[in-house]
């Protein structure tokens, strides 16, 4: 079995984040893509309604590829609605996986996807990890929505999360390890 990343991302955000997972681990590469293109109205019409995407058919079978690692947003403390449709539709093939996010960032975040995927998968993920945009911001500009909203990461952001990117990459990737959260 090989390592895959497999991620979605509206902003581009978590596809630079998953470009640069790629690039330290030579892990395979997968986008989650929905049948159309999405507006920003349709992420708070997911989250009020609690609806699946429709997503693409895959052009990889999950069953070849243990530890996978997900990427993806989260929208108002939730995993983005494409890769939890994604999640909810592979979880028996989700045997070994970690999930990692560039996100906004808030106090208990963590945990709550934590939960969420445990519930989505009946499984705990070897490794997760959030990275705070947040922390990327100037403190004026933190916790306010229409600066984290906007940002876009660069290739340079990376060296602010590089020990924790560090250990997520271990910690998802090596077998013998124990299931294991990071900040």
């Amino acid at each position: 079995m090989k390592p895959l990343i497999i991620y979605y991302s509206h902003s581009e955000n978590n596809q630079k984040l998953a470009e640069e997972l790629q690039s330290r681990t030579g892990c395979e590469l997968r986008e989650i893509k929905e049948k159309k293109k999405r507006k920003d109205i349709s992420i708070l019409m997911d989250f009020l309604i609690k609806r699946d995407s429709r997503l693409a058919p895959l052009d990889f079978d999950l069953r070849e590829y243990s530890p996978v690692i997900l990427l993806a947003p989260i929208w108002a403390g939730k995993i983005a609605a494409p890769m939890r449709t994604f999640i909810k539709q592979s979880k028996d093939d989700l045997t070994d996986y970690s999930f990692i996010t560039i996100c906004s960032g808030a106090p208990g975040q963590r945990e709550k996807i934590g939960a969420e995927l445990l519930v989505l998968t009946s499984r705990e993920p070897s490794a997760l990890a959030e990275l705070w945009i947040n922390d990327l911001l100037p403190e004026e500009q933190r916790n306010k929505i229409k600066y984290t909203n906007k940002f876009r990461l660069k290739r340079e952001h990376f060296s602010q999360f590089d020990q924790e990117i560090r250990f997520f990459i271990e910690m998802a990737l090596h077998a013998d390890k124990e299931p294991t959260t990071l900040t």
